[in-house]
């Protein structure tokens, strides 16, 4: 990944939008400029002195600064080591004010602070101790700087998310042997999470989702945190929605599953979700419609079928460094899809009570149309 030039090219959108200063805590954008990782964080409120004011804080000019608490500091130590646009790592210590730190790096970044654009996941006791620091400034999300950066993806992206996409077609391979009649939501997941860091995957990009309809009810959410108590029974469909982050970028992946034979309506169903999902990959070429229509191609599949209210969801999002990102294949984003914009299209059809049915792969925008990252096959699997 070339972050340098990722790093040169905000910059140039700094100077165009009169931006003096970027501060990016850990996160997707700091990752994607800088390629500082991102380590799966605690469940649980998990605070070191000062790590509200750690991040990257960059100026228009000169090299990147990381503030990095000292408990946890050597991670960014390390993770600085081999990048040389970072300028250095300053470590926040016990015995200073956070404060005065975040002041002091200001004034070394930028002799001018008239504008900062911050990051839109930074926290709030950041936001408003940059307001105290430079109250004469005018503040602005970073995100309008560096999305349209990301939309885009290079060479060493597509390879990369060509992988993530590669590792869940695997995990399903290796996860759908276990669906046997008695087996509940919980431990299907659980299996989904093990193959994946068996196979190397840094972590899930987003809590795996596994859900049972049938006869005896809708299980838990399809979620990790469903009960064990609802076992998987002859006549339920099952759904299988997750992820992971491999080499920081992101993949998600859907099918869909039956214990027994599956009746006739889940049959044509099944290849109504998958006319949906063909019919707006044909839509989806470079230059030639929006993100809504995207989705409003694919609507109408399910809704001239008579199924309409039973598609409850967008049709899918933006994917990259994190699962879920701008553009969106929803009812109201009019973003013009562009060359090399990736998405995930996930048409579903879900009948409480009755069955769910659900695909949903990773897809690159080209001018021919979309094209997905994974291959593993969109045949129905009937669980004997």
């Amino acid at each position: 990944m070339d972050y340098a030039q990722r790093l040169a090219r905000l910059r140039e959108r700094m100077g165009q939008a009169d931006v003096d200063v970027v501060y990016l805590p850990r996160g997707a954008n700091l990752f994607y400029l800088t390629g500082v990782r991102r380590p799966l964080e605690h469940g649980t409120d998990h605070n070191a002195y000062g790590d509200w004011a750690s991040g990257a804080y960059i100026a228009r000019d000169g090299g990147v600064v990381l503030l990095a608490p000292r408990m946890g500091g050597a991670f960014y130590e390390a993770e600085a080591m081999d990048k040389p646009w970072i300028a250095r790592v300053r470590l926040i210590q016990e015995t200073e004010s956070p404060l005065a730190v975040v002041q002091q790096t200001l004034r070394e970044c930028a002799a001018r602070l008239g504008h900062v654009a911050i990051d839109d996941r930074a926290w709030g006791q950041a936001t408003l101790a940059l307001q105290e620091v430079a109250p004469e400034a005018v503040f602005s999300s970073a995100s309008a700087l560096i999305a349209p950066l990301r939309m885009i993806k290079d060479d060493e992206e597509m390879a990369a998310m060509r992988r993530a996409s590669e590792l869940a077609d695997l995990v399903f391979a290796r996860t759908v042997p276990i669906l046997r009649p008695g087996v509940s939501e919980f431990e299907v997941a659980r299996e989904v999470d093990y193959q994946f860091r068996l196979a190397g995957a840094e972590y899930t990009s987003f809590e795996t989702g596994i859900s049972f309809v049938g006869p005896a009810g809708d299980a838990g959410r399809g979620t990790t945190r469903a009960s064990q108590a609802r076992r998987l029974s002859p006549g339920d469909s099952v759904t299988f929605d997750f992820g992971c982050v491999l080499g920081g970028y992101c993949s998600d992946f859907g099918r869909s599953a039956f214990v027994g034979e599956p009746p006739a309506e889940y049959r044509r169903i099944h290849e109504l979700v998958l006319a949906a999902q063909r019919a707006a990959l044909e839509a989806m070429r470079a230059e030639r419609i929006t993100a809504s229509e995207a989705n409003a191609v694919a609507r109408r599949a399910i809704a001239d079928a008579g199924y309409d209210d039973n598609f409850t969801h967008r049709l899918g999002h933006g994917i990259g460094v994190t699962v879920h990102e701008p553009p969106f294949l929803d009812a109201v984003d009019q973003t013009v899809l562009q060359d090399r914009m990736v998405f995930t299209v996930e048409p579903s059809v879900r009948v409480p009570g009755r069955f769910g049915n659900r695909v949903e792969d990773v897809v690159v925008v080209t001018p021919a149309g979309g094209e997905p990252l994974n291959r593993a096959a969109h045949d129905l699997v009937v669980v004997a």
